[in-house]
Order: C-alpha cells, then sequence, then structure tokens
C-alpha cells in the first residue's frame, strides 16, 4: 500500500502541507506540557510560527530533494532553516525569560524530530544506504525507480560515480536524488558537465521515445560524451552485473522511429496456413520479411534465391528456430522462366512477395544488361505465373531511386513498377506495389561500411558534403511491406513515411562519435566525388503521384498513374537485353524511351541522351 502511494513523484506543495502540519503538533506538544510558561498567545502566533519555518527551510533549500531519498546533508538544510525560524520566532514573541528559552529549544527538537522522522522513515522504507565508489562520473536520464536502483548497483561496482540525474519531469528538475541533482537538458546541465569532468550518460529508462533519444545524443556529441541504454531491471540483474549489460547506442537508435503499430489481427488472416513464396529470400529484406512472416503461423513457406551461402544461412537460423511450418528453400533465379513455373505448378500458392533485384547503383550503372534481366524479366517472370496459378496477393518490393531515376538501377525498378501497374488492371491477383528509402544495416548499404571503415581506423569516404537519404531500419520496412500486403486491394503503390531526411555527413558524424572518436581527428573524413548514376537528394513520388492517406500513418497511397503501350516496349528491352553483342547505350535509350523522367547521372548515357 504504502508502494503505491511513493511510486509517484510529488511536487514540493505535498512536502509543505506535511511540514506545516507535523510543525502545528510540535507546538501543541509545548503547549500540552506546560501551557503557563509559553509567550504563544492565539492561534496566529501558531500560524505565524509555522510560516516562519516554512519559508526559513526554503531558503536553506530544504525543499529540494525528492521526499524519499531524503539524506542527511538533507536533513543538515532542515536543521539549519528551523533553528534560524526559531531565534526569529523569539524576536517576535519577545521571549524575556529561561523559561521561554527552554520551551522554544525544546521547540526547535520536537520540530526537527517530527520533520526529520517521517523523511528517514520514507527513505528506509523505500532505499538502503550504499557506498561511494568515485571513478568514471557518470549521469542517470530517468529520474525514478529504476535510476535511483542502477545508481546504487554502480555504486557498488567500484568503478563508477553517478554525478547527477536527468529527467523530463518538470517536477524533479532543480530537486536532488541522495544528494545528486536532476537537472534537464539546459546550458545548466552543459556546465555541469564540464566542470564536473562528465565521461559518460546511461539511459535508465526504456520509455524514452527515439526522436527524445536523438535530441539526447546530439546534446552531449558536442561534450564528446558517451551514452549508453541499460536492458530492463530483470536482465542487468543477471550473473553479469549491470557493467556486463551497458550497450553502447547504435545508429540505429537514433534512426529508427517509435515502435510501429501493426494490425496484428488483420495480417494473421492474411498470412496464418497460406501458402507463401518469397523471391531474394536470403537477402537483407528478403529474410526479414521471412522472420515476420513466421510470427504469422503460414501453413508453408517456399524461399528463392540464387546465392548459394545466403540460402543456406537462412535455412540455418530458421533451423535453431525450431518452428512448426514447412519450409522450402530453393536455390533458383528468378530470370530462369522454366524454374519459377515449376515453383508455381507443384505449389498452390496464396501470396508472393518479390524481393529478389540488384539494388547497388554502382554495379548495376555497370552491367545495364544483367540489371534488366534480373529486375525487369525477373519481375515479370513471377508476375506472369502469379497471375497464371491465380495466386491471391502479389506484392513488389521497389524503391525509392524507382523515382524520377537517374541510374540503371532505379530505371530498371521504375519499369517493373510500370509492368506491375498495367497488369493490375488486367488480373485478379491483387497486384502491390511497396516503395521505400534506405534500408539501414542491409547488404551493400552505407551504414556497415562506415562502420567497417571506423573499424579500420578510417578514413570514412562520403561522395558529397551534401549528399542526403532516407532511412529506415530493415524491421520497419518489412513491418510497413506485410502490412501492405494484408490491406492493399489491388493496383496501388504503396508509399512508406521514411521520416526526416538524413545528410550522410551527419551519419557519419554520429558514427563517429557513437565509436568513442572524434571526426577529423581521430577518424578522417574523406569526400570521393558523386559517383556515375547517383543522386544528391532522392524522392518518393514522381510528378504524376500524389499522395493519400490510408489506414495506416506511416503507409501512404501514390495516385495511379495510367501508361500505354509499355507492355510491347518492356519486352521489346528484355529480349534486346538478352543478345551477347548488345551495347548498353542502346539500353539506355530503350529504357529512356519508357521512362521519360529516367535522366542519367552517369556522363556517359548522359551526353548519349542530349
Amino acid at each position: 500500500m504504502l508502494e503505491k502511494i511513493f511510486r509517484k513523484h510529488y511536487s514540493k506543495k505535498y512536502s509543505y502541507v506535511l511540514d506545516a502540519i507535523f510543525l502545528f503538533f510540535s507546538i501543541e506538544i509545548i503547549l500540552f506540557l506546560n501551557n503557563s510558561s509559553m509567550i504563544i498567545r492565539s492561534n496566529s502566533d501558531k500560524v505565524i510560527f509555522i510560516l516562519i519555518c516554512l519559508v526559513s527551510i526554503t531558503i536553506f533549500k530544504g525543499y529540494v530533494m525528492l521526499l524519499r531519498f531524503t539524506t542527511f546533508i538533507d536533513i543538515g538544510k532542515i536543521a539549519s532553516g528551523l533553528l534560524i525560524a526559531v531565534l526569529l520566532y523569539a524576536i517576535y514573541l519577545n521571549a524575556n525569560t529561561r523559561s521561554h528559552y527552554n520551551y522554544l529549544i525544546l521547540l526547535f527538537y520536537i520540530s526537527l524530530s517530527f520533520l526529520s522522522l517521517y523523511r528517514l522513515i520514507t527513505r528506509i522504507l523505500y532505499s538502503n544506504i550504499s557506498k561511494e565508489n568515485k571513478l568514471i562520473n557518470t549521469l542517470l536520464f530517468g529520474a525514478g525507480v529504476n535510476g535511483l536502483m542502477i545508481k546504487k548497483a554502480l555504486d557498488d561496482s567500484n568503478t563508477t560515480l553517478i554525478s547527477g540525474f536527468i529527467d523530463d519531469d518538470k517536477t524533479k528538475i532543480g530537486r536532488s536524488i541522495e544528494g545528486k541533482k536532476v537537472f534537464s537538458l539546459d546550458k545548466k546541465l552543459e556546465k555541469f558537465v564540464t566542470e564536473n569532468r562528465i565521461k559518460q550518460v546511461i539511459i535508465s529508462t526504456d520509455k524514452l521515445k527515439q526522436k527524445r533519444k536523438k535530441e539526447l545524443f546530439d546534446f552531449f556529441k558536442k561534450k564528446s560524451v558517451k551514452i549508453f541504454n541499460l536492458p530492463s531491471i530483470d536482465k542487468y540483474a543477471s550473473s553479469k552485473g549491470i557493467l556486463g549489460n551497458l550497450k553502447p547506442i547504435i545508429i540505429e537508435d537514433l534512426l529508427k522511429r517509435d515502435a510501429i503499430k501493426i494490425n496484428v489481427k488483420k495480417n494473421k488472416s492474411q498470412y496464418e496456413q497460406k501458402i507463401i513464396l518469397i523471391t531474394g529470400a536470403a537477402g537483407s529484406i528478403g529474410s526479414e520479411i521471412v522472420r515476420q512472416l513466421i510470427n504469422y503461423i503460414p501453413k508453408k513457406l517456399i524461399l528463392v534465391d540464387n546465392s548459394e551461402l545466403s540460402l543456406f544461412n537462412i535455412k540455418n537460423e530458421l533451423s535453431e528456430l525450431n518452428i512448426n511450418i514447412k519450409v522450402d528453400y530453393l536455390l533458383k533465379s528468378v530470370t530462369d522462366n522454366h524454374s519459377i513455373d515449376k515453383v508455381f505448378k507443384n505449389n498452390k500458392i496464396d501470396i508472393v512477395f518479390h524481393a529478389a533485384a540488384f539494388k547497388n547503383v554502382f554495379m548495376t550503372e555497370s552491367s545495364p544488361s544483367d540489371s534488366i534481366l534480373n529486375n525487369i524479366m525477373g519481375t515479370k517472370n513471377v508476375l506472369d505465373n502469379a497471375i497464371k496459378y491465380d495466386v491471391t496477393n502479389f506484392v513488389l518490393v521497389s524503391t525509392d531511386k524507382a523515382v524520377n531515376p537517374s541510374n540503371v538501377m532505379g530505371a530498371s525498378k521504375r519499369i517493373a513498377e510500370i509492368y506491375a501497374s498495367i497488369l493490375s488492371d488486367k488480373s485478379k491477383t491483387k497486384i502491390i506495389t511497396t516503395r521505400f528509402g534506405n534500408v539501414l544495416g542491409s547488404s551493400g548499404s552505407v551504414v556497415p561500411i562506415f562502420k567497417k571503415q571506423i573499424l579500420n581506423g578510417g578514413p570514412v569516404t562520403i561522395t558529397d558534403p551534401d549528399i542526403t537519404r532516407y532511412f529506415m531500419t530493415i524491421t520497419e520496412a518489412c513491418q510497413l511491406v506485410l502490412e501492405a500486403g494484408a490491406i492493399g486491394k489491388g493496383g496501388e503503390i504503396y508509399v512508406f513515411d521514411m521520416g526526416d531526411p538524413v545528410k550522410i555527413y551527419d551519419l557519419a558524424v554520429n558514427m563517429i562519435r557513437l565509436s568513442g572518436f572524434i571526426e577529423n581527428e581521430d577518424i578522417k573524413i574523406k569526400y570521393t566525388g558523386i559517383r556515375p548514376g547517383e543522386k544528391l537528394f532522392e524522392e518518393l513520388l514522381t510528378e504524376n503521384e500524389n499522395l493519400k492517406k490510408s489506414h495506416h500513418e506511416l503507409i501512404y497511397i501514390a495516385k495511379k498513374e495510367k501508361f500505354k503501350n509499355s507492355i510491347y516496349e518492356i519486352n521489346n528491352l528484355i529480349e534486346v537485353s538478352k543478345k551477347s553483342e548488345v551495347k548498353a547505350n542502346e539500353l539506355i535509350i530503350l529504357m529512356k524511351k519508357i521512362v521519360p523522367e529516367y535522366i542519367p547521372k552517369n556522363k556517359d548515357y548522359f551526353n548519349l541522351l542530349k
């Protein structure tokens, strides 16, 4: 019962009220002991005494501490305030006899006893005195129960000194816990960090919003203060101890959003006990789609990929989970239409997630024919068979690089989108396209490249200081892909809310700081120049598309475009790409006819189209 009462951190007014009550009891006890010797004449004299005490204790900062974390330092502040209050009260009462002085001294001790006793009892009920061992000056974000428990554990570690707390609760800011002040993110904290040589901040709450976590990181970045997450109380109570569970903030913590709300019931009805084909199933996106799909207990998963090692790795991963779901692992390429037809013929497939694609801008730019065959013909093969064998839903995983493309990869993915859009009007199969930006941690993405460069001591290479990209974690992207696949009625292009664009330079600086280094001092940043086919800024919509909201706040629907006579042109592009002697220039011209907004950033191709 008492724990529930004190679980909340109350504002100062409650301390004032409690002190006023106990001060009143102190006077009544004195009057009861010997009323005739006192010079307290009326109730107004009692009120004056209480007010003088409260004001005096306030001046001595006796109310800045949190009640249940009172220390003897705080008791000293209360005693000093009471002593001055009694002296002032003696002057007010015109005390002039030994008896008056004796009873005023007694009033001081009784008042101090009451005010101290209820504070110390509260503390004893909810905390234990811990010893302090100093080494690393540390701040704890979170001035609550978890923060106090972590402080005690760290005090016992013989390695860490908690110098203060940080919190967003206005009722706690400016007060103290076990003599340690509670700060907000302001200039006072900046000064405190400098003066006390703070080396690290530990986040002691798992309720911190991602936006606030990024603000916290940005605040301490310029001070070269390291920031750590701490697992739940259950985890850090393990045998490894609290220090063994410290986890560095990683770049994903700063870029990801708060937990995405997913319609689990709708998704379960869509995917439970269904036969589902995933192409590119061993890649970054495909494998995460597989991981999330198994939560909905499909009847069977058919994993298609042309990478032997990657498919073997996902097989081992799923085997360790001991899932009660049948899984077929097929080492096939989506460019082999005969093999793909066989997969559909031998399985009554309900849903297809087509994630197989060449995605690296540099590699696809140097080999346009292979990129066209894999990204366009591969999509055509899978989609044509899905329609032929009456698949219910087909989900195409696309990219923001398909919008106003500047490279072969983006143009090939845009043509795949166009093909899917045309067929959606003629097919019973619900054909859905999902479009999003860069995925953190995917193979070939900038984050693992930066991590490796930092690990090797630098330099971290950036093509241009102004280059900007949208980012989303693999988990977020695949959650939204599954959500779109469940709600799609066919023909839609779902565009995901990618959040704010991120400058790659800022990303590099943050990753260097998170690794404990300083940019251009410990780790150099080097500019290499824009690569062929690369844009400074990515887009999510073409000029002819407008967004409208879907049922999900992070998923939008792009206005559908009308395409004429593109099927013949797409088939012709594929056939030309198959020719052994085909030149890249010829393919670029054909792609440009299908996608007029395609403006190559590769100087060789750009000059060709002038």
